[in-house]
């Protein structure tokens, strides 16, 4: 009987040394600690940089915040677009394991006009006053997982005095992988004389004030400066009708984005967007249209491929809800639907589309076209369509990516 509980306590004492030896092993060994590190939620992490001043060195290692940021998108902010004093904003969950939402409005800090979303980059959101019509609009960038922001110093008057009313979009630059500093890229006006010709300035986090780049180029009015997609290390505009633009942040270089002839005389595309490393565009021709494709542009821009083929037809079956009764005069579609983004996922098996359809949003697999519901949005009450039915609202989506990002 001795021989037994000597024998269990010899046991227990040699696991609890080889437990033992094995912390220390991982506690001394900077790379087996950084990979499991690696590998925790972020508000672990941000917890964790407490544990001791040797860990906190590695969570905030330059060297770790890229490789952990460099994730899948794990929500969406979704702001509907009438109907609001303020912008508030409904959190679309698109992991497992939902989370709380980070915030319903941007309270960061106290702006009279209050704040809204105007791009969201590899963590990072670009801001600005909500009434951006006011003579000057403040900009922010606010990381919403650390609750970090910086107020970006003002545009200053344009060309010949004119103050920043001339300014034509804004948009972000932010890549992880490569640089833990960000752009921000404006267009404004060149010359009144030449009001299809544009300026670039920028503003850099690592050197600071806006600076102007590049000469004056000429493009196309129909030109979406304001709906800028940060991919491949260059932005991206979409034109209505004429050429299509990227700039290539680095070089600080305007080119031409190929693109495919336009369908009648204006380019009807309801999505475009970039997800995982890879840049999507979505047209669909036709009001009774619910099968389309998703192109994927090429990484060395020689043309778009079809990645992906929708057919929404189940949807409607089982949502009879989308279908409107009428076409709509604004956007020429009978179904009343919105694409609110397009999530790139490691495997092509696990990627989805994500759908707004009236009060809701959808999740659509695009391997084998089963869908399920993601989120309720609260009833629009105050708008009724010319078939007596409750209007379809729209909303801009914007991504969520968990990021040690400073700003």
């Amino acid at each position: 009987m001795l021989s037994t509980k000597r024998s269990r306590a010899s046991s227990s004492n040699s696991y609890q040394l080889l437990s033992s030896s094995s912390a220390d092993l991982i506690a001394s060994d900077d790379n087996i600690l950084t990979l499991i590190l690696l590998c925790l939620p972020l508000k672990c992490l941000l917890k964790f940089k407490t544990v001791s001043k040797h860990w906190l060195s590695l969570i905030t290692d330059p060297r770790f915040s890229p490789k952990y940021d460099c994730r899948t998108t794990s929500g969406l902010f979704a702001r509907r677009l009438s109907g609001q004093t303020k912008a508030e904003y409904d959190f679309i969950n698109l992991t497992p394991n939902p989370s709380r939402a980070p915030f319903q409005s941007l309270t960061f800090v106290d702006d009279p006009s209050g704040i809204r979303i105007l791009q969201s980059c590899n963590g990072l959101l670009l801001c600005c006053s909500f009434r951006a019509n006011r003579p000057e609009t403040t900009y922010y960038i606010y990381n919403p997982t650390t609750k970090q922001y910086t107020v970006l110093p003002g545009l200053g008057p344009g060309p010949r005095g004119r103050s920043s009313r001339n300014t034509f979009g804004v948009s972000l630059a932010f890549d992880p992988s490569k640089s833990p500093h960000y752009k921000v890229i404006c267009i404004r006006n060149c010359d009144s004389d030449l009001p299809d010709h544009y300026q670039i300035e920028i503003y850099s986090s690592r050197t600071g004030p806006w600076r102007p780049s590049c000469c004056p180029f000429a493009a196309p009015i129909s030109v979406q400066f304001k709906n800028g997609v940060f991919w491949n290390g260059a932005l991206h505009w979409l034109s209505d009708w004429g050429d299509s633009l990227c700039f290539d942040v680095e070089e600080e270089r305007i080119r031409d984005l190929p693109m495919a002839p336009v369908v009648g005389d204006v380019r009807l595309y309801r999505y475009f967007g970039q997800s995982g490393g890879h840049l999507h565009l979505i047209e669909v021709y036709g009001s009774d249209t619910l099968q389309f494709d998703v192109y994927e542009m090429e990484r060395d821009y020689s043309g778009w491929f079809v990645k992906y083929q929708v057919d929404l037809n189940p949807i409607a079956a089982a949502f009879p809800e989308m279908a409107r009764g009428y076409v709509d005069p604004v956007d020429l579609h009978s179904y009343a639907f919105s694409i609110l983004s397009v999530v790139q996922q490691e495997s092509d098996e696990d990627s989805f589309l994500v759908l707004h359809l009236r009060n809701k949003a959808i999740r659509y697999n695009f391997k084998d076209g089963s869908f399920s519901k993601l989120h309720d949005f609260a009833p629009l009450r105050t708008r009724v369509g010319g078939d007596g039915s409750l209007e379809f609202d729209c909303y801009d989506a914007y991504q969520f990516t968990e990021s040690f990002a400073c700003v």
